[in-house]
């Protein structure tokens, strides 16, 4: 499959996620800001008109690609994340104690490692901070791939970006589950002086969409609501592949997302089988988008530790 094949078929992929959110939302009571599109749509529309230039008036394939890739994964974003939000309010039962089950016999306690943690502000603070940063991690891993030449690398990133969040988005719908936190709900005093980036307060939305409480839905104000798998752990998962064979940056990349996976039980609220599940969802979508790009996906370890050509 050619890359501009693949590059309409995520294209269509876009529109048919918009598609089902406008069809979804005015089917039903929610209410969308149009409004808070504006700045995706501005942003999108930006990108594309580089894109273009890069591609016909002053080809550079690596700006182009970057500039493409960007804008498509900006508008699945934010159609994507519409959607988790309208599968939410399914309201199907939780599975949270099935969960729990599974953490224990892994021999995993979650309110002992909420203790552990709390018991150590510092690390805390360090869990917070690397937490934060996995967006940003996803826009500079397009932009360093991008530049360096790897361009089908890049391609394929967003590509498993974009399914493992379908297959999130899809288990969550079917089976879905709160999070340790607020399943736990553990007493103020346990968290000591350094909080979590998701508490309790965050989790409300989650209820308030089974609830039928809350119906109106702006790009301004979105939170994360699926639990299992954890998105954030199929993004830490993907960083780790894309950088796979990449000098210098992989051995930080890989540094960094371990520590967001040991972090994600706390900072997200989860518990550690979504985590689990989360970075088999990344696995997953890798090997499925490589399918489709010559970048090669195996041996993996091997791999970890070669130098790739200099391009010509």
């Amino acid at each position: 499959m050619g890359s501009d094949s693949q590059t309409f078929s995520k294209v269509l992929i876009v529109i048919g996620l918009l598609a089902i959110d406008a069809v979804w939302i005015a089917l039903t009571d929610f209410r969308f800001d149009v409004q808070s599109a504006l700045k995706v749509i501005a942003v999108t529309m930006f990108c594309s008109v580089v894109a273009f230039i890069y591609r016909t008036k002053r080809p550079m394939r690596t700006f182009e690609v970057v500039c493409t890739e960007t804008t498509i994964l900006l508008s699945f974003t934010a159609a994507a994340s519409v959607l988790s939000y309208l599968v939410t309010s399914l309201d199907r039962p939780l599975i949270d104690a099935e969960l729990i089950g599974l953490d224990a016999k892994i021999g995993f306690d979650w309110l002992a490692y909420v203790a552990y943690v709390s018991e150590r502000p510092l690390l805390g603070l360090v869990y917070s901070v690397a937490y934060l940063t996995i967006l940003a991690q996803v826009a500079l891993a397009i932009i360093v791939l991008g530049l360096v030449g790897r361009i089908e690398r890049t391609q394929q990133f967003v590509a498993a970006v974009m399914l493992g969040a379908l297959v999130c988005i899809f288990v969550s719908a079917i089976l879905p589950s709160a999070g340790a936190l607020a399943t736990l709900r553990p007493s103020e005093a346990l968290w000591g002086i350094q909080r979590p980036v998701v508490d309790l307060a965050y989790k409300q939305t989650f209820y308030d969409l089974r609830s039928g409480f809350a119906r109106f839905i702006s790009l301004d104000s979105m939170r994360g609501v699926i639990a299992f798998p954890s998105y954030h752990g199929t993004l830490s998962g993907l960083l780790i592949l894309a950088f796979l064979d990449i000098p210098y940056w992989f051995w930080a990349v890989s540094m960094l997302n371990m520590l967001i996976l040991f972090a994600t039980p706390i900072e997200g609220g989860h518990h550690l089988t979504d985590v689990i599940a989360g970075v088999v969802v990344a696995f997953g979508s890798w090997y499925v988008a490589g399918l489709f790009y010559k970048s090669p996906t195996a041996p993996l370890t091997k791999r970890a530790f070669e130098t790739p050509a200099v391009p010509a």
